[in-house]
This record gives structure tokens, C-alpha cells and sequence, in this order.
């Protein structure tokens, strides 16, 4: 679900910050580095099932 919504904030960024104001683009860029490091710790964090 994280990945999933990752990509639709990075367009509205891009548009956004094509068109938008410059606090909403800083915000909106906030919440997207934050989906994107949630998205790294859920799968950073997943115990690997290795067998050596």
C-alpha cells in the first residue's frame, strides 16, 4: 500500500510544484520523503529467511 502511494504523490509533486505554491510543494515534498523512508523501513526492517 506505501509503494502504491508513493507514485501518485511524486506526479501531484511534480505538477504541483510546476503550477503550485511554494509552501504547498515544500509540504507536499515532506510527505513524500516520509511515504518513501516508510517504505524503506517496512521492507529494511523484514527478517530475511536465509539458511546457510
Amino acid at each position: 500500500m506505501y509503494l502504491t502511494l508513493t507514485f501518485p504523490l511524486a506526479t501531484l509533486l511534480l505538477m504541483l510544484a510546476w503550477h503550485g505554491p511554494r509552501g504547498a510543494v515544500l509540504g507536499l515534498s515532506a510527505l513524500t520523503f516520509a511515504v518513501a523512508v516508510a517504505v524503506y523501513l517496512h521492507h529494511a526492517t523484514d527478517k530475511l529467511p536465509l539458511s546457510f
